[in-house]
């Protein structure tokens, strides 16, 4: 191998071609950064030239000017304590309204005034009037009265017990006037003790609604007490909650828990008397910063009908309609008690719009021992709450079970 002499030129010319070399890498490089940079901006101002406004679905358009023309505030706010009262009758009524006195400043705030008459454009009616003291004592006490009359020409009615066939459906009218008390004391934040009672009148006969039997045609006193003969009664009782949600009108966190006990004694007859407990359980679980809840409901009715006595079947505890199971027809199931659970997930879509997943289950039956989770009836369904001021001003929900599916509209949140 022939070795070349050194000379003192060679590192100098090593160094010069390697710094050409690498000028012509990083040349090369710059100018293929600068050809993709030019290319890019192309792209970008391309893509700026064809940009079109997002299109918006002619409901959210809708929403949107409800909302920013204050519709729903307007309507529900009032004028002088006057205000439009919407929805409120028995599911089936059809589309309700009237108008609705509310005056929750008398007295300092001391004192709460309420008058409304409503009426459907089925012919349903409802008249209630009451009077409430609900912050005496600094909130320590609570004290109020309500006198009503509701009037609904066609209720259904399927038959008692789970075992009812949808084929079986009835209708029946039932008139209603109550006047009823309540009272009690807050010792603490959160929790009320107090006792409520009343006098209760009910009036049923034959359903006007010429679609459907009506309900003396179909069934007999035998099967379905109280349906020739109906009672007055006195009722009264006691309850205890501890509320502690953030906003019972549209909750996103905390927790309502409610038992309440009752009597009723039957003044007319002697034959319809009974004891009532109802407890009623829900948790709301937040997350996303509040702006998605879990909802989680349990809520059962016991009755006791002493020796001799029973229960009318206008006075029995009810499954199914737009409050539970969601996914049959209203006043699906009747029987002695009841027993219902819930659940739900809801998000916020847009300011003014929840949206809602849900599934519901629950079943009634004759004796306590059944108080079981066996043969539980099903549905499941999706819904939109629309709030004003942090509150549900309208419900939409969509069930679906084995005997098909119901869509509802109300102007309250489902519990």
């Amino acid at each position: 191998m022939k070795i070349l002499p050194y000379s003192k030129t060679m590192p100098r010319n090593l160094i010069v071609g390697f710094a050409l070399s690498t000028f012509a890498i990083v040349s090369s490089a710059w100018g293929q950064a600068e050809s993709r940079a030019a290319q890019i901006a192309a792209q970008r101002e391309k893509k700026a030239a064809d940009l079109r406004p997002e299109e918006v679905s002619k409901t959210e358009r809708v929403l949107i000017a409800v909302r920013e023309r204050r519709i729903v505030e307007r309507i529900s706010g009032g004028i002088g304590g006057v205000r439009l009262k919407l929805g409120g009758l028995a599911t089936g009524s059809g589309f309700g309204l009237g108008p609705e006195y509310f005056r929750p400043d008398l007295l300092d705030g001391q004192l709460n005034f309420r008058a409304v008459a409503q009426a459907s454009f089925r012919g349903y009616q409802k008249y209630e009037m009451e009077l409430s003291a609900p912050k005496l004592l600094d909130g320590r006490m609570f004290i109020g009265g309500l006198a009503g009359h509701t009037d609904y020409p066609s209720l259904q009615y399927y038959g008692p017990g789970p075992d009812s066939s949808k084929n079986a459906r009835s209708n029946f009218r039932r008139e209603e006037t109550t006047f009823d008390f309540i009272g009690g004391i807050s010792p603490v934040r959160h929790l009320k003790i107090g006792f409520d009672g009343g006098y209760l009148m009910v009036n049923t006969g034959p359903g006007t609604d010429n679609r459907f039997a009506s309900i003396e045609q179909s069934f007999t006193e035998s099967t379905t007490p109280g349906l020739t003969r109906q009672s007055n009664f006195l009722r009264g009782g006691g309850f205890v909650q501890w509320d502690y949600r953030d906003n019972p009108g549209g909750p996103r966190k905390g927790g309502n828990y409610l038992a309440r006990y009752l009597y009723f004694s039957d003044r007319t007859f002697g034959e319809f008397s009974f004891a009532q407990l109802d407890v009623d359980l829900q948790q709301y679980f937040p997350f996303f910063n509040d702006r998605r809840v879990i909802v989680l409901r349990g809520h059962t009715t016991l009755t006791d009908a002493r020796s001799g006595q029973r229960v009318p079947f206008y006075l029995q505890p009810v499954l199914g309609g737009s409050e539970s199971l969601r996914g049959f027809r209203p006043f699906r199931f009747y029987d002695d008690n009841l027993m219902q659970y819930t659940a739900e997930y809801r998000w916020e879509s847009f300011s003014g719009l929840d949206m809602a997943l849900f599934a519901d289950a629950g079943k009634v039956f004759r004796d306590h021992s059944q108080w079981n989770f066996k043969d539980l009836e099903a549905s499941w369904g999706f819904g939109f709450r629309f709030n004003v001021r942090n509150n549900v001003f309208l419900r939409v929900d969509i069930g679906f079970s084995h005997e098909g599916y119901q869509i509802w509209f109300k102007f309250n949140n489902v519990f």
